[in-house]
């Protein structure tokens, strides 16, 4: 199917845009005078630019940085989400933190030194049997976002991603490749591989970074992004869930032979936006995605499209409607979630 051409964008409300462009947000002033009005650079906007890392979710993720760089235990890397030194390497990404200071690049080595030799990060404290490529990806946009987009161990993490699809011959988040879900491969991580890749410059991407991409695009493509919810799912996790592990593996392919042809229904929690995300993706990030790789705009994507701009109210403002508010406890620090304290603007 040929690509839709791109239709004119609406106009922006000047209310909207001065919302946008307040400098208490640094990162979400720049970026919106830089995308939208396309303003060229200006004294005036690196001096806004260089002030990122005080807006304030991020001064609080770095205020509860320990001396090592991390932000809890060792081998608590991965809980949710205010003592999970890795979250809050991954939040500091999606928040355009300034990757020259130095606590940021303090707590960037931190994570490179819980990188597996493979190149991946795992949840269980290092352990390779841990290692999930939704964490890799996430974990390498943002050293990547954060000044280290040519480093060599940036690459070898996406090296990594690419070696699992290559090998398991699907979107999987384990190298083992067991996926005992209904749709047959993880859709969640589609978009996260995407804006890995997107954060990389090109010509460092390694081997199976191009199949990777086409795999990515393909499958979002094809269910027209949030339209990926099997029916019938939750009877299958229930039904996988009472038999051994052994026998899982021919599961789905005796479900569907007696069942017939999956149909597929909107994956709803892909459109209650929020900003940031974790594991788990939506529409909007989606879309940011495929842009991020050089995905033009085809018919395929307007259901998503649609759905983004169906949410916003007339001054073309969006809520979050989902958030990690409240995960997780607070720890000696007093310190709560980045998310607490977001701007509405990361929609």
């Amino acid at each position: 199917m040929s690509a839709a051409p791109v239709s004119t964008a609406p106009s922006i409300p000047a209310e909207t845009l001065d919302w946008l462009t307040a400098p208490d947000n640094p990162a979400v002033a720049v970026l919106t005078r830089r995308t939208l009005p396309h303003e060229p650079d200006s004294a005036e906007l690196q001096a806004l630019w260089s002030r990122r890392n005080g807006y304030a979710p991020v001064a609080r993720i770095l205020e509860a940085q320990r001396p090592d760089g991390s932000w809890g235990t060792p081998g608590q890397d991965y809980q949710k989400y205010q003592q999970g030194s890795l979250w809050q390497v991954h939040f500091l990404g999606e928040l355009f933190a300034d990757g020259t200071d130095p606590r940021v690049r303090l707590g960037a080595e931190y994570a490179f030194s819980r990188q597996l030799q493979d190149g991946s990060w795992s949840v269980t404290n290092m352990r390779p049997a841990g290692s999930i490529s939704c964490l890799t990806a996430n974990v390498g946009r943002a050293l990547a976002r954060l000044g280290y987009s040519r480093d060599e161990r940036v690459i070898h993490a996406l090296s990594h991603v690419a070696e699992v699809y290559r090998d398991v011959g699907r979107l999987s988040c384990a190298a083992g490749g067991t996926t005992n879900t209904l749709n047959g491969y993880c859709h969640m991580v589609a978009p996260k591989l995407l804006l890995f890749l997107g954060e990389v410059p090109r010509e460092l991407w390694p081997d199976g970074a191009d199949e990777l991409r086409a795999e990515c695009v393909r499958v979002l493509r094809e269910r027209e992004i949030f339209r990926c919810l099997p029916v019938g799912y939750r009877e299958f996790q229930d039904a996988v869930a009472r038999v051994k592990p052994a026998e899982r593996a021919a599961m789905r392919e005796a479900w569907i032979a007696e069942r017939g042809p999956l149909e597929y229904g909107d994956k709803s929690g892909w459109l209650r936006f929020g900003y940031p995300l974790s594991y788990n993706s939506d529409a909007l990030e989606a879309l940011r995605a495929l842009a991020a790789v050089g995905e033009t705009r085809r018919v395929e994507y307007e259901p998503a499209l649609q759905a983004v701009a169906g949410a916003g109210d007339p001054k073309m403002r969006w809520t979050l409607r989902n958030t990690l508010n409240g995960s997780g406890s607070v720890n000696e620090n007093g310190y709560n979630p980045p998310c607490k304290y977001a701007s509405k603007r990361y929609p």
